[in-house]
């Protein structure tokens, strides 16, 4: 155990100082552009090995090129460095053929010139000293500071390329594509794979380049396949970030390629786009988010949308399912699973279907390793994930999820990621990649679950893409950070971290403990029951007989150096060479209900009636109410009596006077009025509403005489002082006004960003009210998710939305919850209409200790539209594992558990 703990303190200490876990990928025409590339990306004092895959050694050297050197260094900034080599590439300073030189002997220490797969020792001999010649054939006339260059090169073959190279050495890779331009059209994916296989799996990779050389290649047809190989590669490796400049150039080409055909009179080929394979088009249109292109940028979204006219676009789906906030199909395993291929338009005419999987290829890596014989976790790992492709059987317009299952032998409970390409009208299209989780259980048992498939990756708490960080990437995670992702699927913001960091979140069961010893419940094990043995943990999945007790029959499941598997208690502390450990559970939820978030509220109609009545449409929720800090709503009607309905609006919601002390005996101290019936009545009544309600005491949230009032955050203070900002957002398209209110919208990105950070600067956590989707629609819409996400990776703790009319899911993502839609609280209308009847409250402590909560409290609407709590549990379904589920899962796992060590 001591010897596992140094070993993760020796591996996090050498990470530090190891290259980044993202590998960059640049992909450019003229291999001078990889020049331009380095000199403004790489640390220009770090020495790095360069390994060139290259037809040629383009070892000239550039006449008196220190002053290069200086120059790229004697620069005030790094904008400057760029705006310098800018002009360099005009200029064509740095040519194809003499563009490893200048980079020398830092960043580039070394040149290993991979010439071909295998080579004779007198060749690479031969081949090496034309390659130092070439480096130093400037020497006599214009002295290099620091001499020849003649020892920093070696020639060698693919085969004995690995054996050549030393473990700990930063690398850079660059690869010439005419190094494949006598490989025969069939043996090139091959041959590419065999260099590409051994490029994913470099430690220390800093960088790689890509030239496609154009006038080196046999013609288009080539040169597009290989681009097509090489961007299929690159996105291969989900650690890669990829730059594609499909239009950059480098002036003045003095190749003697170049020279050869302008005597001939003929043109330079240069790599262009306009005559893509339908392949390349295909890929890149499928990945066009993951590749950027800076150059010509306007260009290059005009191929994009030409190229999209030419076939019905194409995406894949789960029938009868929706994603997640986080764009992951999670499906239980109860359930079927049927991929479905949909096009736009719906009834395009598909004339071929071929469906592929893409399951991890190694399931252990070590993203922080420098040498593979580092003592730690993973040891001898690959460096980086990669996906393969699986074609699977099938080529209708669907497939079960179990033919992509049994053709990759992966488990039918967990990640799997699944492609389609299609051709249609002679065009071939791909969709994006779709990732579909299947889970067992509910709750945090359902977040372990569905991470099963998905391969062990050291150091997972530092990985990045885009605004997902850790496991929340897709690509698998370490032990800790495995529990960790299934913590924050339920609503705990718990960071990334190692298993001493993660007891600092977690509340202890017993301490020192035996199999057998520590009681335990149903009800810990549905928020999340940990075993600990101090550098490494398991969350407890099954209590079997005998109940109540954690003992050695029980399941678990933990990720060590491999895919999560599921075993007994009794496997793995055998396995883990022990008897003891520590119990921890989450902590259990603590303090009063800071706030309580109600859905739509509507005062007018039938309602109002019987408000002027005598009759409290609130009455059924007074007691519970005040059990919370604040309360807010969304106001559904207009507060006045002033004004004129809107001509074009079908409905228009007025409530009458007496309906404000309503909201005040219900002691309700804020409302949305960022919807579409706030200017029913025009923005007299608007204006009117929010006087009124200023004067009562309450706070109007989204609306107001200007927009900087609108969008500006109202601050709510707790029972023991902490305060909450809450922002009202409508995401609707509102009745045209005289223009002298304003009404806060979620398209003015900027106006909403500016709020989020002054709420942050006034309160320890932010609230937003967006009124988004579509009325009587139980399903969430894509723009709703899409600005869920925006608002939390834009600082707010949390989004409680309104407008459907009817509950929509409450989801986790980042470890912030989502209620898409809290339903109605108060609404006439439809008294016989279930989903126009059920709602929700939603509960928020904001946690003093950092350890905020929320849960959803059910409601009911009786025929009046009036509300009460309904009879229903509180958190989440605590179910079992379904039996057969559970009985495949704990067989193979436990299976393979007993071979592993």
């Amino acid at each position: 155990m001591r010897w596992l703990a140094f070993g993760c303190l020796i591996a996090f200490a050498r990470w530090v100082e190891a290259s980044p876990i993202s590998v960059p990928i640049y992909i450019e025409d003229s291999h001078a552009g990889s020049f331009y590339w380095l000199a403004e990306h790489l640390d220009l004092d770090e020495e790095c090995t360069l390994i060139h895959f290259d037809a040629h050694s383009d070892a000239s050297a550039l006449f008196d090129s220190d002053q290069l050197r200086e120059r790229l260094r004697r620069v005030g900034s790094l904008e400057d460095r760029r705006q310098l080599l800018e002009r360099w590439r005009e200029n064509g300073v740095v040519q194809c053929f003499n563009w490893i030189e200048p980079l020398m002997p830092a960043p580039i220490s070394n040149v290993v010139w991979v010439r071909a797969p295998n080579l004779t020792k007198r060749n690479a001999r031969n081949l090496q000293k034309e390659a130092a010649e070439f480096f130093d054939g400037q020497l006599e006339a214009a002295p290099r500071a620091s001499g020849s260059f003649a020892k920093r090169c070696r020639v060698v073959g693919l085969d004995d390329l690995a054996a050549t190279i030393k473990e700990g050495t930063p690398f850079v890779i660059t690869i010439d594509l005419d190094y494949f331009a006598e490989v025969e059209a069939a043996a090139l994916p091959a041959t590419f794979e065999r260099v590409w296989k051994f490029v994913a799996g470099c430690r220390n990779l800093r960088a790689v380049t890509f030239a496609i050389s154009r006038p080196y290649l046999k013609g288009d047809e080539q040169a597009h396949a290989l681009v097509r190989l090489a961007l299929a590669g690159a996105l291969s490796l989900p650690t890669a970030t990829i730059q594609f400049e499909p239009f950059a150039k480098v002036g003045n080409d003095r190749s003697l390629r170049a020279a050869d055909l302008r005597a001939q009179k003929r043109e330079v080929p240069a790599f262009s786009l306009t005559t893509a394979s339908e392949e390349l088009r295909s890929l890149l249109l499928a990945n066009h988010e993951r590749v950027a292109v800076r150059t010509d940028v306007s260009a290059w979204e005009k191929i994009l949308r030409g190229w999209e006219e030419e076939a019905p676009r194409v995406r894949l789906a789960i029938k009868d399912h929706e994603p997640s906030t986080d764009n992951i199909w999670r499906v239980s395993a109860s359930e079927p699973v049927d991929l479905e291929l949909q096009t736009e338009p719906w009834d395009a005419a598909v004339e071929r279907v071929e469906w592929i999987a893409l399951p991890p290829e190694q399931l252990r890596c070590n993203l922080t390793a420098t040498r593979a014989d580092e003592i730690g976790f993973a040891r001898g790992a690959p460096p980086r994930p990669r996906w393969q492709e699986v074609k699977l059987p099938g080529r209708s317009r669907t497939l079960s999820l179990g033919v992509a299952h049994r053709a990759t032998a992966t488990e039918e409970i967990g990640a799997l990621r699944v492609k389609a390409r299609v051709t249609m009208n002679g065009h071939v299209r791909e969709t994006p990649a779709i990732e579909v989780r299947r889970f067992a259980g509910a709750g945090f048992r359902a977040a372990i679950s569905e991470q099963f498939g998905l391969p062990y990756l050291f150091g997972s708490g530092e990985l990045r893409s885009g605004e997902n960080s850790g496991p929340e990437t897709g690509w698998g995670a370490d032990c800790a950070n495995f529990v960790v992702y299934a913590l924050r699927r339920q609503g705990r913001q718990i960071p990334w971290c190692n298993p001493k960091q993660l007891k600092r979140y977690l509340e202890p069961v017993r301490q020192n403990v035996r199999a057998g010893e520590a009681k335990i419940t149903t009800e810990d094990i549905a928020k999340g029951l940990i075993v600990h043995f101090g550098s490494h943990v398991a969350a407890v999945m099954e209590d079997r007989p005998p109940l109540g007790t954690l003992d050695a029959g029980d399941i678990v499941a933990h990720q060590l150096e491999g895919a999560p598997e599921m075993l007994s208690l009794g496997q793995l502390l055998k396995s883990r060479k022990t008897t003891r450990f520590d119990l921890f559970r989450m902590p259990q939820r603590r303090g009063e209900t800071d706030l309580i978030v109600g859905g739509d509220v509507m005062l007018g109609r039938t309602v109002g009636e019987r408000i002027e009545a005598g009759v409290d449409p609130f009455g059924g929720l007074r007691e519970y109410f005040r059990t919370a800090s604040c309360r807010l709503v969304n106001l559904e009607c207009v507060l006045s009596s002033k004004g004129q309905a809107i001509t074009a609006k079908r409905y228009s919601l007025r409530a009458p006077d007496s309906a404000i002390r309503v909201l005040t005996s219900a002691q309700i101290e804020g409302v949305s009025l960022a919807n579409n019936h706030t200017t029913d009545f025009g923005n007299e009544a608007l204006a009117d509403s929010l006087a009124r309600l200023e004067a009562s005491g309450i706070a109007a949230m989204g609306a107001g005489e200007t927009p900087e009032q609108a969008y500006a955050p109202r601050i709510f203070t707790t029972g023991d002082g902490r305060k909450i900002a809450v922002i009202a957002l409508t995401d609707l398209e509102n009745d045209p006004s005289d223009g002298t209110m304003a009404v806060a919208t979620a398209s003015e990105r900027d106006r909403v960003s500016r709020a989020i950070a002054e709420a942050h600067a006034s309160a320890q956590y932010v609230l937003c009210l967006p009124h988004w989707g579509d009325e009587n629609a139980p399903r969430v819409h894509e723009r709703q998710r899409e600005l869920a996400r925006w608002l939390i990776d834009h600082g707010v703790d949390a989004v409680a939305g309104s407008h459907p009319h009817c509950l929509q899911p409450l989801d986790f993502y980042h470890g912030r919850p989502i209620v898409y839609s809290l339903g109605n609280l108060v609404f006439d209308g439809a008294p016989e209409l279930a989903s126009w009847n059920r709602g929700a409250l939603l509960e928020v402590n904001v946690g003093g200790g950092g350890e905020s909560w929320v849960r959803l409290v059910p409601v009911r609407l009786d025929a009046r539209g009036f509300p009460r709590i309904a009879e229903a549990d509180d958190d989440q379904p605590r179910g079992k594992i379904p039996a057969a589920a559970g009985a495949a899962f704990s067989r193979n796992r436990v299976q393979g558990a007993s071979k592993k060590r």
